[in-house]
């Protein structure tokens, strides 16, 4: 449990700093963000290799869901981290072509952005001290970023189609709420897990 909570500790900074990236683009950041992803998917391999040797025993049905739930939550927690690896590589491209999301565009992403954050947050800390409330948080929330999305998505191809944004910017603003959304349905499989082992 403890090393499930570590796990969740690094994807949170690699969130944190991938939003620096954003904002302003080091090499060294990426590289770090990079790095510690290869420590969160180095960290499922060990929790998942341990787990395995526990379901090998005799154990209730209740324990045995336990196990189910431990690693399907350290493999939730590493496929945060790839989705954060891949917006800092976005990222990366968005500053080596100078590439800018038009002014609505770049205000519904920091709002997805904004829910994201609170969401990843929450399942870390859900993580730590579990609370129904916050899973109640996560869940409603979930729902609202999917519809956020949506949204987006819906304004960038009206924006599009007028030509109000740089056809360079549209994927990769695309790509990026992807990988966003996915974080929040990971986050949101977090609630739930933790929700279900108590």
């Amino acid at each position: 449990h403890k090393e499930i909570q570590r796990q969740a500790r690094l994807v949170q900074i690699m969130f944190f700093r991938s939003l620096r990236l954003m904002e302003h683009f080091e090499e060294g950041r990426r590289r770090d963000i990079a790095y510690i992803e290869m420590v969160v998917r180095n960290l499922r391999m060990q929790i998942v290799k341990f787990l395995w040797k526990i379901s090998g025993r005799q154990l209730s049905e209740q324990l045995s869901k336990r196990v189910f739930a431990f690693t399907a939550l350290a493999g939730d927690i590493k496929s945060i981290g790839s989705h954060i690896q891949s917006l800092s590589i976005l990222a990366t491209q968005k500053a080596e072509r100078s590439i800018r999301f038009s002014a609505p565009g770049e205000k519904e992403f920091q709002d997805i952005v904004y829910y994201v954050e609170r969401n990843l947050n929450d399942a870390t800390t859900l993580l730590e001290i579990f609370n129904p409330e916050i899973v109640r948080d996560v869940l409603r929330r979930e729902e609202s970023i999917d519809l956020k999305v949506k949204e987006s998505l819906d304004n960038h191809l009206k924006r599009f189609h007028l030509r109000h944004c740089s056809p360079e910017a549209g994927p990769i603003f695309v790509e990026m709420l992807g990988h966003l959304e996915r974080i929040s349905d990971l986050c949101n499989n977090i609630a739930e897990y933790v929700r279900d082992i108590q």
